[in-house]
């Protein structure tokens, strides 16, 4: 044989120790005298057969699984639905530094899961060549350093709580890919001399989950990369804010570089090791089918033996079965006969014996039905003198109890009205002191507000005339308020403004000059000259509150 080799490393798979070409070759001679031992090599050959067949097929599933996969059709549905979901929902165009950070943050999260793909592609014995840890540093610094406006180009389009989630999935994956490949796990394929093995071109394969998870990531910062140069010529500008945001479209593209490079190795590693392994698959079926012909060459008449044997041994199997299907059939005949007469006879024993419970039943009831009426009446009657006997009781009862709930009701009203005429006057009390707290503060705050203005404004007339000078309240047509007392006027409010801005004083000091332009203010206003008091009021609450 060409490849006993091959042979020997299936046996040891099987868990047959593997023996020469020359001693295999005697006991294959032994079997042709022995009927067990030719059923067990060929049975041997078949398991061996299926054990490297099964990894073609399954070379085969990969294969068309990874070019549906791989196809751009697929791909773009993968990237459209990753959109749809990392999309913004609520419309809105500005937000809150907290939102803003946590765009920042999502930023950090796919620059930090590109470094790891990055990492794979850089790994001794990886997929390339090494990377520049220097600039993902200056890329991060960068998005450190993102104003508020460069942010909400991206935050306006996307949602980082989202894109956080997606990119965390695809980190956990690719994390464990770094792992396995630092642990330099040996490729798939048999040890055997002679054997073929898988020669992919990388040392550390992705699996299925590890390259779509890279593609999730890729697909990721392509997003925000398309989302950033929409924004980077309008949105800004749109928004109010000037300027362009040409600093986040250079910021995204580095970052999707960056990533289409990395992935692209990953890619290649992928599809490099599948065809490897579809190469591979075919070549050890060849390996295969070449040692099983030889054996099945030197073994010619003990195939045609066990083939014969097998016909034979299907024909009497066969006869066995017809006749035990005819005894069957006909002892299940003679069985039916005997089981129908057995079943008639049980149902006319059953429908007498239930004719005769049906009778029983009838006229026992019939004789409880006139006890029961009799009763019933008799009850009845009871029952009526009763009822009469307990109405007097109850109706005198209740007129007894009428009296006390009327008389005890008519107390209880009195006390309850007490108390809300009591409460009403309680709330009318505290509304009156809070309407005039408010009015009071409100007030206050005007005078206050004037008293501050900048000089030279305009005063209020109202807050320079004494309170000596009183008039009605006016309506908006300049007529006397209706519903107000003739003896309630509007008086001015000069003196009022006077103790605002002592108060003021001693609240918060006297300040520059402040208790001098107060003294003027006093002195003016006993003259009568109520401008010129308001002016020098008004200085010294300046002068106290700077």
């Amino acid at each position: 044989m060409k490849k006993n080799n091959s042979i020997n490393a299936a046996l040891t798979q099987t868990g047959i120790a593997p023996k020469s070409s020359i001693k295999f070759l005697k006991e294959i001679n032994y079997m042709r005298a022995n009927r067990f031992n030719r059923i067990v090599a060929v049975t041997l050959t078949i398991v061996m057969t299926f054990m490297l067949i099964s990894p073609a097929l399954v070379a085969a599933k990969v294969v068309e699984e990874d070019k549906t996969t791989g196809s751009q059709e697929k791909r773009d549905k993968l990237k459209t639905e990753i959109l749809d979901d990392l999309k913004n929902q609520d419309g809105r165009k500005e937000f809150s530094p907290e939102e803003l950070e946590q765009m920042r943050s999502a930023l950090l999260d796919l620059l930090d899961t590109v470094q790891v793909l990055t990492t794979l592609r850089s790994a001794d014995g990886g997929f390339g060549e090494k990377s520049k840890g220097e600039d993902y540093e200056s890329l991060k610094a960068q998005i450190q350093q993102m104003s508020g406006k460069e942010l909400n180009v991206l935050r306006a389009a996307l949602d980082p709580s989202k894109m956080r989630a997606t990119l965390a999935k695809s980190r956990a994956v690719l994390d464990a890919f770094k792992n396995r490949a630092a642990a330099k796990s040996s490729r798939a394929g048999g040890d055997s001399p002679g054997f073929p093995q898988v020669n992919p071109y990388c040392d550390d394969i992705p699996t299925t989950a590890e390259y779509r998870a890279a593609e999730i990531a890729l697909l990721v910062a392509e997003g925000v990369r398309d989302v950033a140069q929409n924004g980077c010529n309008e949105v800004i500008v749109a928004l109010g804010f000037g300027g362009n945001g040409r600093l986040v479209c250079l910021i995204t593209d580095a970052i999707y570089i960056a990533a289409k490079g990395a992935t692209f190795d990953i890619t290649f590693c992928y599809e490099d090791y599948t065809g490897a392994l579809t190469t591979a698959n075919y070549e050890r079926l060849d390996h295969l089918h070449e040692d099983v012909e030889d054996v099945k060459s030197s073994n010619s008449e003990n195939f045609s033996n066990i083939i014969n044997n097998a016909a034979a041994n299907t024909t009497t199997i066969t006869g066995a079965v017809t006749t035990a299907t005819t005894t069957i059939v006909n002892n299940d005949n003679s069985n039916k006969d005997t089981l129908v007469t057995n079943a008639a006879t049980n149902t006319t024993t059953i429908t007498t014996a239930v004719t005769d419970a049906k009778t029983t039943i009838v006229n026992n009831d019939n004789s409880n039905k006139d006890t029961i009426i009799n009763n019933d009446n008799n009850n009845k009657t009871m029952i009526v003198n009763n009822d009469n006997t307990n109405k007097d009781t109850i109706v005198t009862n209740d007129n007894t109890n009428k009296i006390t709930i009327v008389n005890n009701d008519n107390a209880n009203t009195l006390a309850l009205t007490n108390l809300v005429n009591s409460a009403l006057s309680q709330i009318l009390t505290d509304a009156t002191a809070n309407k005039n707290e408010m009015k009071n503060l409100l007030l206050r705050t005007q005078i206050e507000a004037d008293l501050a203005s900048t000089d030279g404004s305009t005063f209020v007339a109202l807050y320079e005339t004494p309170v000596t000078v009183c008039f009605p309240s006016l309506n908006s047509l300049g007529l006397p308020q209706l519903g107000i007392p003739a003896s309630v006027t509007q008086c001015g409010l000069l003196d009022l403004v006077r103790s605002i801005v002592q108060q003021t004083i001693a609240n918060v000091g006297a300040g520059t000059n402040a208790q001098s332009f107060f003294n003027t203010g006093d002195a003016q206003r006993a003259a009568g000259q109520y401008k010129a008091a308001y002016t020098s009021y008004r200085k010294a609450y300046k002068a106290a509150s700077n």
